[in-house]
């Protein structure tokens, strides 16, 4: 899918997994007519989850379609058609989805709503020169509307499994905008930039201006995250 977007003005956001009092605040450092994009991972292991989403619906932002939600779609389907329900996702606490149920308590309307939303959310966006997805998706850019690699781009394919199967991506011209892997800062290499912060973690949410690659930052707020 590619976007028409001018670069200026236009915001790409990091995870924020549930963190909507931080998520708020930071939009609020934005211009006020941005153009914002997400690269998944709205979700899970955040208090908000819901409020996160719902706010991304109600402003009509751009977002691609991040593991966690792909685990929240299959998981609470799963249930509603009282198929298999021994998900991790719900188990786990690291994997947060405790934390998206809680959000929805009593809100079954909305859930079915958020989850017709997800399903169409892409896999990847480009604009001029920027190819955005949810994990690092530049080794598998030439193939990028494969069927077969495509549940690649929203789980994680930055590991010894796949590296064989990569591209030669060290020389494109695009540059790969991704999350999932979290850092304490920004990560940049030559041609791919990593905006996972650990914003549900207790760091902070990052977002970048396409036009300049400078970038607004906001420490995670204490509400957000459960000790």
């Amino acid at each position: 899918m590619k976007s028409d977007f001018k670069l200026k003005d236009t915001f790409v956001i990091g995870d924020v997994h549930g963190c909507y009092n931080t998520l708020e605040k930071l939009i609020k450092k934005l211009p006020k007519q941005a153009n914002i994009i997400f690269v998944g991972d709205l979700c899970d292991r955040g208090n908000f989850s819901k409020d996160v989403i719902d706010f991304v619906i109600q402003s009509d932002y751009l977002c691609v379609k991040g593991n966690h939600e792909y685990l929240m779609q299959t998981y609470v389907q799963n249930a509603f058609d009282k198929k298999d329900l021994s998900s991790k996702w719900a188990s786990r606490s690291g994997w947060g989805g405790k934390q998206t149920i809680l959000s929805y308590k009593g809100e079954e309307k909305l859930l079915k709503k958020h989850l017709k939303w997800i399903d169409k959310l892409p896999l990847y966006l480009e604009i001029e020169d920027f190819f955005i997805t949810h994990g690092f998706g530049l080794p598998y850019y030439k193939r990028k509307d494969e069927k077969y690699l495509h549940s690649l781009f929203v789980n994680r394919i930055d590991d010894s499994t796949h590296m064989k199967d990569w591209e030669d991506f060290k020389a494109y011209k695009v540059i790969n905008i991704f999350g999932h892997c979290n850092f304490q800062e920004v990560l940049r290499g030559k041609n791919y930039i990593c905006l996972d912060t650990g914003c549900c973690y207790g760091n902070k949410l990052t977002a970048m201006n396409l036009k300049t690659l400078e970038l607004v930052e906001q420490k995670t707020d204490k509400k957000d995250i459960t000790p």
